[in-house]
């Protein structure tokens, strides 16, 4: 056999192995750079792992066991030297060697967030910075879209939380309504129009009590509503967490109590919405939506 063919077996062997590494169950950072020593990271559902907290200055690594094996461990080693983890996408390569180095963290913050793509064989990363506005845009409430299209002027503003800057919360009604185009259906966007800043659910008509994580960009997929009520929806940007709560059915009672107070509007105890999910200034004639700063949601009827 010759020296050339025997290279070529050599290289195709190597390539095997490393098709076969990228099927992680689980992948770990640490380093210096990790505060806690060892991190986990969140695999999502379209196999991707995602980290998002707290950096040091230093070295980060990212390895298939939570501690170092000898002859076990694997090490996602950047292909390059000196790779800085904030990157529009770098490749890596696949070694056992602990001593190899790892993705360079050039400064302490407290927002970093990056993605391991096994299929691509990337890490890509980025400091998050918070976004201005959230809003609900589709079909599944009122005014959001006619029997041709979505109307990007009819979305729905969510509120910003007021310690945590990445967190939004909106309370309405949503509903399956026949005469709309894409019944049910709604997706969010980050400005008041179509991009490029959008959040999807992983899977097409995914049921908006049972999502609980979401992606910005990709497939534009859309959230469903298979109950009609009013909900409340919180979002963490940062952690692209998505969940949301049924305050009441269309079945249920349709309120709770009847009131005719007016809320000032630098009054933060209460917040006030219309059934169409828009903040109000004070208590309306007919069904209002009330939420107190203790988080808790209920239906006021005023006549």
């Amino acid at each position: 056999m010759s020296r050339k063919t025997v290279l070529l077996s050599v290289i195709c062997l190597l390539f095997q192995l490393n098709l076969v590494a990228q099927n992680f169950d689980a992948l770990w950072a640490t380093g210096s750079a990790v505060p806690q020593g060892t991190q986990q990271l969140t695999k999502r559902p379209d196999g991707l792992f995602r980290f998002a907290g707290a950096l040091n200055e230093g070295e980060l690594k990212i390895m298939t066991t939570e501690t170092y094996q000898k002859g076990v461990t694997q090490f996602l080693k950047p292909q390059l030297v000196d790779s800085y983890l904030i990157n529009k996408g770098l490749n890596y390569v696949i070694t056992s060697d602990e001593s190899q180095p790892g993705w360079v963290v050039s400064f302490q913050e407290d927002t970093y967030r990056f993605l391991v793509d096994p299929m691509a064989r990337k890490v890509t990363g980025e400091l998050m910075l918070p976004w201005n506005e959230v809003f609900i845009a589709g079909s599944a409430f009122e005014g959001g879209a006619n029997q041709v299209e979505w109307n990007r002027n009819g979305m729905l503003p969510f509120e910003r939380d007021h310690d945590n800057p990445y967190v939004f919360s909106w309370t309405g009604r949503l509903s399956v309504n026949d005469h709309v185009v894409e019944p049910g259906r709604f997706k969010l966007e980050g400005q008041m129009t179509w991009g490029p800043r959008e959040l999807h659910p992983y899977v097409q008509d995914e049921d908006l009590l049972s999502s609980t994580q979401m992606r910005q960009g990709g497939d534009d997929t859309k959230w469903h509503v298979y109950v009609d009520g009013v909900y409340q929806i919180v979002v963490d940007l940062f952690n692209e967490t998505f969940s949301a709560q049924l305050v009441s059915s269309s079945s249920q009672s349709q309120t709770d109590g009847v009131g005719d107070v007016e809320v000032a509007r630098d009054d933060h105890s209460h917040a006030v919405y219309n059934m169409s999910g828009m903040q109000v200034q004070r208590l309306q004639k007919g069904i209002n939506i009330v939420k107190t700063a203790d988080g808790k949601v209920r239906k006021v009827l005023c006549k």
